[in-house]
C-alpha cells in the first residue's frame, strides 16, 4: 500500500484541504498516468521530460484533456481518496499551545494532528505501507517526517489498539514533480477541486474538471452542504471512493 499525502488551500487562506490518496494496486494508476502522458504528449519543451498535473496548471484545454483522463484512470483503480477540510476561522491555535509559543509552531502542531486523525482512521487493515508526502509548506518536513514515523511506523501504537505490529514501514518525503512519484499529482488534482467549489475561478476549465470530478462521483457537491448531511463514521460506507470530513472544533454545530 503507497498513501500519497499533500496539502492545499486558497488564496486567502480561509479552508486547508489536507488530502490523502490510498493506493492497495499502486502500479496500476502510475503507469495509467505514463499512458495518458504519452497520448496528450504531455511534455516539457524545454526539457522534454513528461509535465506534472496539477489543478493550478489546469488552465488550458490541453490540461484539462489531461486532467480529465486522470480523473477517469482514478476512477476506474482501487485506489481511494480522503480528504479532511479545516476552515481556519474555526482553528483555535490556543489548543495547540502555551501562550508564550509562536504562532508558526501552534500552526504545525495542528497540521500534525489533522495529519494523525487522517492517515489513522484509513490505516486500520494496512501493514506494510509506505507514506509519502509532498513538499511540506505549513510545518518543517523533517519534523514531520519524524512525527509521523513515531506514529505510524513503531508498533503498539494507541490509535491501534490490539494490533501488535505497525501499520507503515516508512514515512518520506518526495518531489512531486518526479515521475516515480507522480499519482500524488491526482492526490493534487483532487485537493484543488475541492478549494474551487468553494471558490470558483475565472478559468472555465478549472471550474469544468471541478464539475467533471462531481459528476463522475455522481455527488451534488464538494462543498459540506453535501458532504455535513453524513456523520463521519458514516462517510467511508457511503461514499467508499472519495469522501470529505469538514472538521469543527468539539461542540460546535
Amino acid at each position: 500500500m503507497l498513501i500519497y499525502f499533500d496539502e492545499t488551500y486558497d488564496g486567502g487562506h480561509a479552508y486547508l484541504v489536507l488530502g490523502a490518496l490510498f493506493n492497495p494496486h499502486s502500479r496500476y494508476l502510475h503507469e495509467r498516468l505514463r499512458e495518458i502522458k504519452r497520448a496528450h504528449n504531455f511534455r516539457d519543451t524545454r526539457t522534454g521530460r513528461y509535465k506534472e498535473i496539477k489543478y493550478n496548471d489546469c488552465y488550458t484545454q490541453e490540461n484539462y484533456n489531461v486532467c480529465h483522463d486522470a480523473i477517469d484512470a482514478f476512477m476506474d483503480s482501487t485506489s481511494w481518496y480522503r480528504a479532511i477540510v479545516i476552515k481556519q476561522s474555526e482553528l483555535d491555535l490556543n489548543r495547540f499551545g502555551t501562550p508564550h509559543e509562536t504562532d508558526t509552531l501552534k500552526k504545525a502542531r495542528a497540521y500534525k494532528k489533522f495529519a494523525e486523525m487522517l492517515i489513522c482512521k484509513n490505516t486500520v487493515n494496512v501493514v506494510n505501507g509506505v507514506l509519502l508526502t509532498d513538499e511540506l509548506t505549513r510545518c518543517n518536513g523533517d519534523e514531520f517526517i519524524d512525527r509521523m514515523k513515531e506514529i505510524f511506523c513503531v508498533p503498539g501504537n494507541p490509535y491501534y489498539a490490539g494490533r501488535n505490529d505497525a501499520p507503515l514501514k516508512d514515512v518520506l518525503d518526495v518531489q512531486s514533480s518526479s515521475e516515480q512519484y507522480q499519482v500524488i499529482q491526482v492526490c493534487d488534482l483532487l485537493s484543488g477541486c475541492i478549494i474551487n467549489d468553494h471558490f470558483p475561478t475565472a478559468n472555465r476549465w478549472k471550474n469544468e474538471i471541478r464539475q467533471y470530478v462531481v459528476r463522475s462521483l455522481g455527488v451534488d457537491s464538494l462543498k459540506e452542504s453535501y458532504w455535513g448531511q453524513y456523520k463521519r463514521a458514516d462517510l467511508d460506507d457511503s461514499h467508499p471512493k472519495f469522501n470529505i470530513w469538514y472538521w469543527h472544533p468539539t461542540g460546535s454545530p
